[in-house]
């Protein structure tokens, strides 16, 4: 008897752990699953700190990573990640990534980004209670977080003049060869 019990428990831990490696998803951040402020992106990619399981392997060839603490410093509210669009709907689940919000407080309305599925193995949910901002805690890596605080993921956001000069540059040379080729004929 005791035997299968033992392996019945074993069982249920071998598909809990199927089921979190294929929480992962492999596939550039949707573009509703974070934010943007002070000229960088940002993801909220863990429940805890990036010690507990943050797999930054795939996300950083997009330049994903962990932010500075000069960074954390302007770091957006838990409150900023609400915004309509976002891929989490209030009391629900993204169906693209399987990322969810726990802990939602009655104060708290509107879809969400979450991010924890593109950069963890392990969770799929970015908890409320822990994020930035009253009556939130700090983000991980901030003085005074708690080991349970949430982790943050930034990345540069390109240029949009740097864009707009190139494709200038290009149009300014595409009219010069336009009008060679008509003073030539």
């Amino acid at each position: 008897m005791i035997f299968v019990k033992r392996l019945t428990i074993a069982i249920a831990l071998c598909a809990t752990a199927g089921a979190a490696v294929a929480a992962q998803v492999d596939a550039p951040v949707a573009s509703n699953a974070y934010i943007t402020r002070n000229n960088l992106d940002w993801a909220w990619a863990s429940p805890l700190p990036a010690s507990s399981g943050l797999d930054l392997s795939y996300q950083s060839q997009f330049g994903w990573r962990l932010p500075t603490a000069a960074e954390l410093a302007n770091a957006p509210l838990a409150t900023d990640f609400i915004f309509a669009g976002a891929n989490v709907p209030l009391g629900g689940t993204d169906p693209m990534s399987g990322a969810n919000f726990s802990a939602i407080n009655s104060q708290l309305t509107g879809a969400a980004a979450c991010a924890a599925p593109y950069f963890s193995k392990i969770y799929s949910n970015c908890d409320w209670q822990d994020g930035k901002g009253q009556p939130f805690g700090p983000w991980a890596g901030t003085p005074g977080a708690p080991s349970f605080g949430e982790q943050l993921v930034v990345r540069a956001v390109p240029e949009v003049d740097a864009y707009a000069m190139l494709l200038a540059g290009l149009g300014v040379v595409g009219a010069a060869v336009r009008r060679r080729r008509r003073a030539g004929a």
